[in-house]
C-alpha cells in the first residue's frame, strides 16, 4: 500500500498552527466585536461583487469591513448562498443546492454517502466544482462527491447555472459551483455543536483576529460523524414476493470526517494585499453495499490538502486596473477496500482488495480587471495547470500527467443607460503524458506507448443585458458554445477491467438562456423567470462489452426548460420563497433503445416552497416543502422512481444577541422515495438539535 506522507505533513502543519497560533490570540476575543451572530440572509439570487479595496486598510483596529455591495441582478443563472441558509438546518451540500430551481440531487444514503447534483439536465460529471476557485474535478472524469464538502468550513457558495465564468476558465458544459471558505476579513468567531438521531453529531469553530495593524489571522476546524444505523425495508432481492421482506438495520455505514483551515491576510506597504491559506481534510467511512447484500469490513478513506497564495494589487490609473496573481497546490488521495466473501462487492476472490488513486494539481495564474473607458469593463486571466494521477492500493502501477495552458476573459460595454452587450471566451491547450503502467487500446490487442495529441479548445458566449440598476424590470439573453475535454482516466482506462480510448472526442454543448427579473413596487417582492435550452453532443458514457469497460462518445441530448422564483416579504413577520422548474429532457442518441427517452435522474417538474415566521419572544419558525415528479434511474427508462414530496421544519430561538438554538425535523413524512431498482436504502425521518454561539 502506498504512503500518504505528504498529507500527514500538511495535516500536522495545520494542527500545529491551531495549537501555537490559536493560544496566542485567545485574548483577542475577550470582548465582543459588536457584530451580530451572522448576517441576516437567506438563499438569494442576488449577485454580490466583492471589491478587495473595500475593507478598511488598518486591519488591526477595525472590527467592521466595508459593507459588501449588492449589485443589480442581471440574470437568473447566478445564485449566491450564505451561511445563514444552512447553519442549524440539517442540510448537506447536495440538499442545499437541490433547493435551487433547475438543480437535482442524487444520494446513496445518509451522511457521508455519495452525493452529487445535476444542473438543468446536464450530468454531474460535467459540472465544475471548486473550492476557493480550485477545481475538485479530478482525472477520473466522474462526478465530484459533495459528501466530502463540510458546509461548516464555508463562508458562501457561488452557483453559475448557465456558464463557467471567465475567472474559472469558461471551460465546461454545465456551469460551475464554487465553495468559498471562511476568510480572514472580519474579527470575531463562532462555535457550533449539533446532535441528531443515528448518533449523528457535528462540531466546528471559527476565529479571526488581527496579528498586527496589517495582518489578519483566521482559523476554522470542523468534524462530523454518523453511525447511519437506520432501519429500512429489505426486500431480499425479490421484486414480486412480499412474503420474504423484513425490516433490517443498515450496517457498516458509519462515517467520520475532520477538516481545518488556516489563513493569513496581509496588507503591504504599497497597498497590495496577499493571502496565504492552508486547508486539509480527511474522511473515512464504511461502504455498506446494497440492501440485500450488506458488507462487513468494506470501507473508503479520503485525504486532501490545499495550499494557496494570492497577491492582489492596489488600483492603477485611477481605479481602472486591478491585478491578481496566485499559486495553488492541491493533493487528493482516495482508497477503497473490500474482502470477499465478507463483502459482496468488487471481484469475487478470497483476498483483501484495495483500489484507489492519488491526484496532484498545481495551478499558477494571473488575472486583471480593467475599465479602459467609462462604459467598458472587462477581465482577463491566464493560468497553467499540471495534474498527475497515479495508482494506489493493489492495482498495477500507472501514472498519467496532463499539462494545460488556459486563457480566458470577458468584456461588457454599456451602450446606453438601459442596455449593453458583452461576451466571454476561452482558449485551452493541453498535452498528456503516459508514465508508468500498461494502457490497452479498445481492440485489446495493442498497447499504447504515447498519449494522443489533443486539439485546442475554444469556447465562448455572447449576451445582452437590459435595464438599469434602478429599473423595476431587468433581463439578459445569452447564447454560447462550450466544450469539455475527456479526463485522463477516461482516455487511458486505468480502472480494473477498463480499456483505453485515446480517440475520445471532446464533449460539446450549445446553450441558450433568456432571463428576467421584476421588482414589485415597495421592493418587498421580486419575481425571476428564465428559459434555458441546451444541445449536448458527444457525451461520454462507459460502455460494457464482453465484461470490459471503455469510454465512448455515444450520448446526445436536448434539454428545454423554464425556472421561476418568487421571493416576498409581505410583512415584517413573514418571508415567503416559491420556486418551480419545468423541463423536458430528451435523449437524442442514435440507439433506438434510448432515443426519445427522458434523461436519468431528471424530473419533468420540481416545486419548492418555504415560509418563515418571525415570532414573538425571539423565535423563528420555517417550513419547507419540495416535490418532484417521476424520474428514471436508467437510460432505457425501465427503472422508475415515483414522484415524492418531502417536508422539513425548523424552529430557531435567539435567547441572546449572539446565541441561536435550533431544532430541525427533516423528511417529516418519513419518505424513502425509492423502489426495487434503487438498492441503496435511504434514512427516513431525522432530527437534529444545534447550538451556535458567536463572539
Amino acid at each position: 500500500m502506498r504512503t500518504t506522507s505528504f498529507f500527514k505533513t500538511v495535516q500536522s502543519a495545520v494542527l500545529g498552527c491551531y495549537v501555537l497560533i490559536g493560544g496566542v490570540f485567545c485574548s483577542a476575543f475577550a470582548e465582543p466585536s459588536g457584530d451580530s451572530l451572522e448576517d441576516v440572509s437567506v438563499i438569494s439570487a442576488k449577485p454580490v461583487a466583492v471589491d478587495d479595496a473595500t475593507p478598511v486598510q488598518d486591519l488591526g483596529l477595525s472590527d467592521v469591513v466595508g459593507e459588501v455591495p449588492a449589485i443589480q441582478t442581471r440574470n437568473a443563472s447566478y445564485t449566491e448562498i450564505t451561511a445563514a441558509a444552512w447553519e442549524g438546518k440539517s442540510l448537506t451540500a447536495a440538499d442545499l443546492l437541490a433547493t435551487l430551481p433547475g438543480i437535482q440531487s442524487y444520494k446513496q444514503g445518509g451522511l457521508g454517502s455519495f452525493q452529487t447534483v445535476s444542473v438543468r439536465g446536464i450530468a454531474a460529471r460535467n459540472i465544475l466544482i471548486c473550492v476557493d476557485g480550485v477545481p475538485l474535478n479530478d482525472a477520473s472524469g466522474g462526478a465530484v462527491n459533495l459528501a466530502s464538502v463540510d458546509l461548516n468550513q464555508m463562508e458562501k457558495i457561488e452557483v453559475y447555472k448557465n456558464n463557467v465564468p471567465a475567472k474559472f476558465g469558461v471551460s465546461g458544459l454545465g456551469g460551475a459551483i464554487n465553495f468559498v471558505t471562511k476568510n480572514a476579513v472580519k474579527k470575531g468567531g463562532r462555535v457550533l455543536a449539533a446532535y441528531g438521531n443515528h448518533n449523528t453529531w457535528e462540531g466546528s469553530f471559527q476565529v479571526a483576529a488581527p496579528v498586527t495593524d496589517s495582518i489578519m489571522f483566521a482559523s476554522s476546524f470542523a468534524t462530523r460523524h454518523s453511525d447511519n444505523d437506520y432501519e429500512y425495508l429489505n426486500r431480499n432481492g425479490t421484486q414480486y414476493n412480499d412474503d420474504d421482506d423484513y425490516m433490517a438495520t443498515r450496517e457498516n455505514a458509519q462515517y467520520t470526517d475532520v477538516s481545518g483551515n488556516v489563513q493569513f491576510r496581509m496588507l503591504h506597504g504599497n497597498g497590495y494585499f496577499s493571502t496565504l491559506s492552508v486547508t486539509a481534510s480527511r474522511f473515512e467511512g464504511g461502504n455498506p453495499g446494497k440492501e440485500e447484500q450488506q458488507t462487513k469490513v468494506a470501507k473508503f478513506v479520503g485525504e486532501s490538502a490545499l495550499i494557496r497564495y494570492g497577491l492582489e494589487s492596489d488600483s492603477y490609473f485611477d481605479d481602472r486596473l486591478f491585478l491578481y496573481g496566485g499559486l495553488s497546490a492541491r493533493v487528493d488521495k482516495n482508497l477503497s477496500s473490500a474482502y470477499y466473501p465478507l463483502d459482496h462487492i468488487g471481484y469475487g476472490n478470497n483476498r483483501f482488495m484495495e483500489y484507489g488513486a492519488a491526484t496532484y494539481k498545481v495551478v499558477p495564474e494571473i488575472s486583471a480587471d480593467f475599465t479602459p473607458i467609462e462604459r467598458l469593463k472587462g477581465s482577463a486571466r491566464i493560468a497553467g495547470e499540471w495534474e498527475r494521477a497515479e495508482a494506489r492500493g493493489d492495482s498495477k502501477e500507472w501514472s498519467l500527467d496532463r499539462w494545460t495552458l488556459m486563457g480566458s476573459g470577458d468584456l461588457y460595454y454599456q451602450i446606453f443607460k438601459y442596455g449593453g452587450l458583452g461576451g466571454e471566451g476561452s482558449v485551452q491547450f493541453l498535452k498528456d503524458e503516459l508514465n508508468d503502467g500498461v494502457f490497452v487500446q479498445p481492440s485489446g490487442s495493442h498497447f499504447l506507448e504515447d498519449a494522443a495529441d489533443r486539439e485546442a479548445t475554444f469556447a465562448g458566449r455572447f449576451y445582452t443585458r437590459l435595464g438599469a440598476s434602478e429599473s423595476p424590470l431587468t433581463g439578459e439573453v445569452s447564447i454560447g458554445r462550450f466544450y469539455q475535454q475527456p479526463a485522463l482516466m477516461e482516455l487511458y482506462g486505468t480502472f480494473p477491467g477498463a480499456l483505453s480510448n485515446p480517440n475520445l472526442k471532446r464533449e460539446k454543448a450549445t446553450k441558450f438562456e433568456a432571463a428576467g427579473l421584476y421588482k414589485f413596487p415597495g421592493k418587498h417582492t421580486t419575481l425571476r423567470a428564465a428559459y434555458f435550452e441546451s444541445h449536448i453532443q458527444d457525451g461520454i458514457c462507459w460502455v460494457i462489452s464482453v465484461e470490459l469497460l471503455r469510454a465512448e462518445n455515444v450520448a446526445r441530448s436536448l434539454v428545454r426548460g423554464a425556472e421561476f422564483e418568487l421571493n416576498s416579504s409581505p410583512s415584517k413577520f413573514l418571508d415567503v420563497l416559491l420556486r418551480a422548474t419545468f423541463q423536458k429532457t430528451e435523449d437524442r442518441s442514435n440507439s433506438n433503445t434510448y432515443h426519445g427517452n427522458m434523461l436519468p435522474g431528471e424530473p419533468a417538474r420540481d416545486y419548492f416552497a418555504e415560509a418563515t415566521l418571525h415570532l414573538p419572544l425571539h423565535f423563528d419558525f420555517a417550513w419547507t416543502s419540495q416535490w418532484r415528479s417521476v424520474i428514471y434511474s436508467d437510460r432505457a427508462n425501465k427503472m422508475d422512481q415515483p414522484a415524492v414530496a418531502t417536508h422539513r421544519a425548523n424552529l430557531a430561538y435567539y435567547p441572546f444577541d449572539k446565541t441561536r438554538l435550533t431544532f430541525t425535523v427533516d423528511n417529516i413524512t418519513d419518505e424513502k422515495y425509492r423502489n426495487f431498482y434503487t438498492p441503496f436504502p435511504m434514512p427516513g425521518r431525522e432530527y437534529k438539535f444545534t447550538i451556535i454561539q458567536g463572539f
